[in-house]
């Protein structure tokens, strides 16, 4: 398996913060709860940082600043007085504005917040979907509600049972702005084919034929492929090409990597294959899609 090109962070090794955590007295935070003020001395709020993954989910409350966000393949303007949780496995890096950078950040992951709960209360249902991120400009009001709710997730970080359910009811606020779901929602077998993708992807694995899937999951293709369209009107084999080419945007603008090897790390024989697989999936070539982000990097 090659190398990943875009690189991975757990809580011992994300380099947003460089100095103690406030607070933490037990494993059990430090590997599944951080939360601190964005304008405190041990967090480093770096100005500029280039496209990385975690393991774990992302929710920063900006108060004052704001800056121009990449997520996958969006490119994201974020704004003073507003909230952005970025899901584990989004590619993320960003530009901040200069200036002051205030509010709260909260690092998190799905087993903390999970503890005790049935399955439909569970994380994936209130943040349902395959969106890879939640942003929300808040009104006033809004924004006054979600950092009160924060402040009491980062007061409350030494108990963790207090925090549990801080953050359960701050994740209440934010499940408002999700993205819709179809009335049926995803069934476990198409999340679970949605994550091995993503998996494969950002491991650099071969991931363009259904066949590994569909054998990880006890399925034949095309009942895998009956199931991602009753759940989401699209076939598997659609979905795993929308999951292709957003990771191809990714690798184009996130990375130097030559074409030719971009495509044979995604799965394409030659540079020919992958670049007219990515103008009929895309609308552009993949050269003319990487130049299009040459200014923001």
């Amino acid at each position: 398996m090659e190398k990943p090109l875009i690189p991975t962070y757990g809580f011992d090794a994300y380099p947003q913060a460089t100095g103690p955590v406030p607070h933490a007295t037990t494993t059990e935070a430090l590997e599944q709860l951080v939360t601190y003020r964005r304008e405190e001395w041990f967090a480093t709020c770096r100005q500029h940082m280039e496209q990385h993954r975690r393991h774990f989910y992302k929710l920063a409350l900006i108060q004052e600043g704001g800056g121009r966000f990449f997520l996958n393949d969006e490119v994201v303007e974020v704004a003073p007085r507003s909230l952005l949780l970025v899901k584990p496995g989004t590619a993320l890096g960003w530009h901040l504005h200069a200036g002051a950078q205030t509010g709260l950040y909260s690092f998190f992951s799905a087993a903390f917040y999970n503890a005790g709960l049935l399955p439909g209360y569970q994380l994936h249902a209130v943040l349902a979907g395959a969106a890879p991120y939640v942003y929300h400009a808040c009104t006033a009001a809004e924004f006054a509600a979600l950092h009160q709710a924060a402040e009491q997730l980062l007061a409350q970080q030494p108990q963790l049972e207090k925090a549990r359910h801080a953050l359960r009811l701050l994740l209440a606020d934010v499940h408002q702005w999700t993205p819709a779901q179809p009335a049926a929602g995803l069934s476990p077998q198409v999340q679970q084919f949605l994550q091995l993708a993503e998996s494969r992807l950002a491991d650099a694995a071969p991931a363009l034929t259904l066949e590994p899937y569909a054998k990880a999951l006890f399925l034949t293709p095309k009942r895998l492929s009956e199931l991602c369209r009753q759940a989401t009107g699209k076939s598997a084999t659609d979905l795993l090409k929308e999951k292709v080419a957003t990771e191809a945007k990714v690798l184009l603008t996130a990375t130097p990597l030559p074409i030719s090897e971009l495509g044979y790390r995604l799965g394409f024989y030659d540079v020919a294959h992958f670049s007219r697989w990515f103008k009929l999936a895309v609308g552009q070539t993949p050269s003319a899609y990487r130049a299009q982000f040459t200014g923001y990097k």
